[in-house]
């Protein structure tokens, strides 16, 4: 049993996938912001918030096009519905541009996290009624495939986030925070990927049989 569990840990950890150079330019351009911008004398906390809200913005908006390819494909006709989270980014955008605050901009982060992990906790208290909703069965009522359920492991991910982003505000300066920040990116890639993996089920003789589902 304990030779399975290490195999099983070892396989894990080394099948985790590379991350996409896309998912890890925005906390490069944050980084070059932080230093170029700090050589010229300008001043850390417009310093900070602006290398903080260009990342966030680059992030959010490379991501505009699928998240419209999807909702087109989804609900034709209705992408349309994109326009008001656009808005509202927009405007969270220039609210800390305008107050110029690096605690306001810090403390966004948690909240977002939290507003994801809310929405995970919510679908974990209905996540039986979903996944026999979702999970087809043969004529014998059996499953036709196991479906995984990734809500735990994302409100893991975004319960740390809070955490760590907490901690930094509390004990540290901004310098500290805007360097470990990247590296908690990092880190955080490697651990969801990690436990994805070790939530499949064990010995699953083909990857196509197994669907991964939120439960949302």
């Amino acid at each position: 049993m304990v030779h399975r569990f290490s195999s099983r840990l070892l396989n894990a950890t080394l099948s985790i996938p590379a991350i996409r150079s896309q998912n890890l330019l925005p906390v490069v351009i944050m980084l070059i912001l932080w230093i170029g911008l700090g050589r010229m004398s300008v001043p850390q906390d417009q310093v900070f918030v602006l290398s903080v809200v260009v990342a966030q913005a680059y992030a959010i908006w490379r991501n505009l096009p699928q998240a419209a390819a999807s909702l087109h494909q989804t609900t034709a006709g209705r992408t349309g519905l994109l326009r008001w989270p656009v808005v509202i980014l927009l405007m969270l955008s220039a609210v800390q541009l305008w107050l110029n605050n690096p605690l306001f901009t810090q403390r966004g982060i948690s909240a977002v996290a939290l507003f994801l992990l809310v929405i995970m906790v919510l679908g974990m208290m209905r996540e039986g009624d979903v996944m026999t909703r979702v999970t087809p069965t043969n004529a014998d009522g059996e499953e036709v495939y196991e479906t995984v359920s990734l809500l735990r492991v994302n409100a893991l991910v975004a319960a740390m986030v809070i955490a760590v982003n907490e901690i930094l505000i509390c004990t540290e300066s901004l310098g500290v925070w805007i360097t470990v920040m990247p590296i908690f990116v990092l880190f955080l890639h490697g651990f969801y990927w990690f436990m994805v993996l070790m939530v499949l089920p064990p010995e699953a003789p083909d990857e196509d049989t197994i669907r991964p589902a939120t439960g949302a």
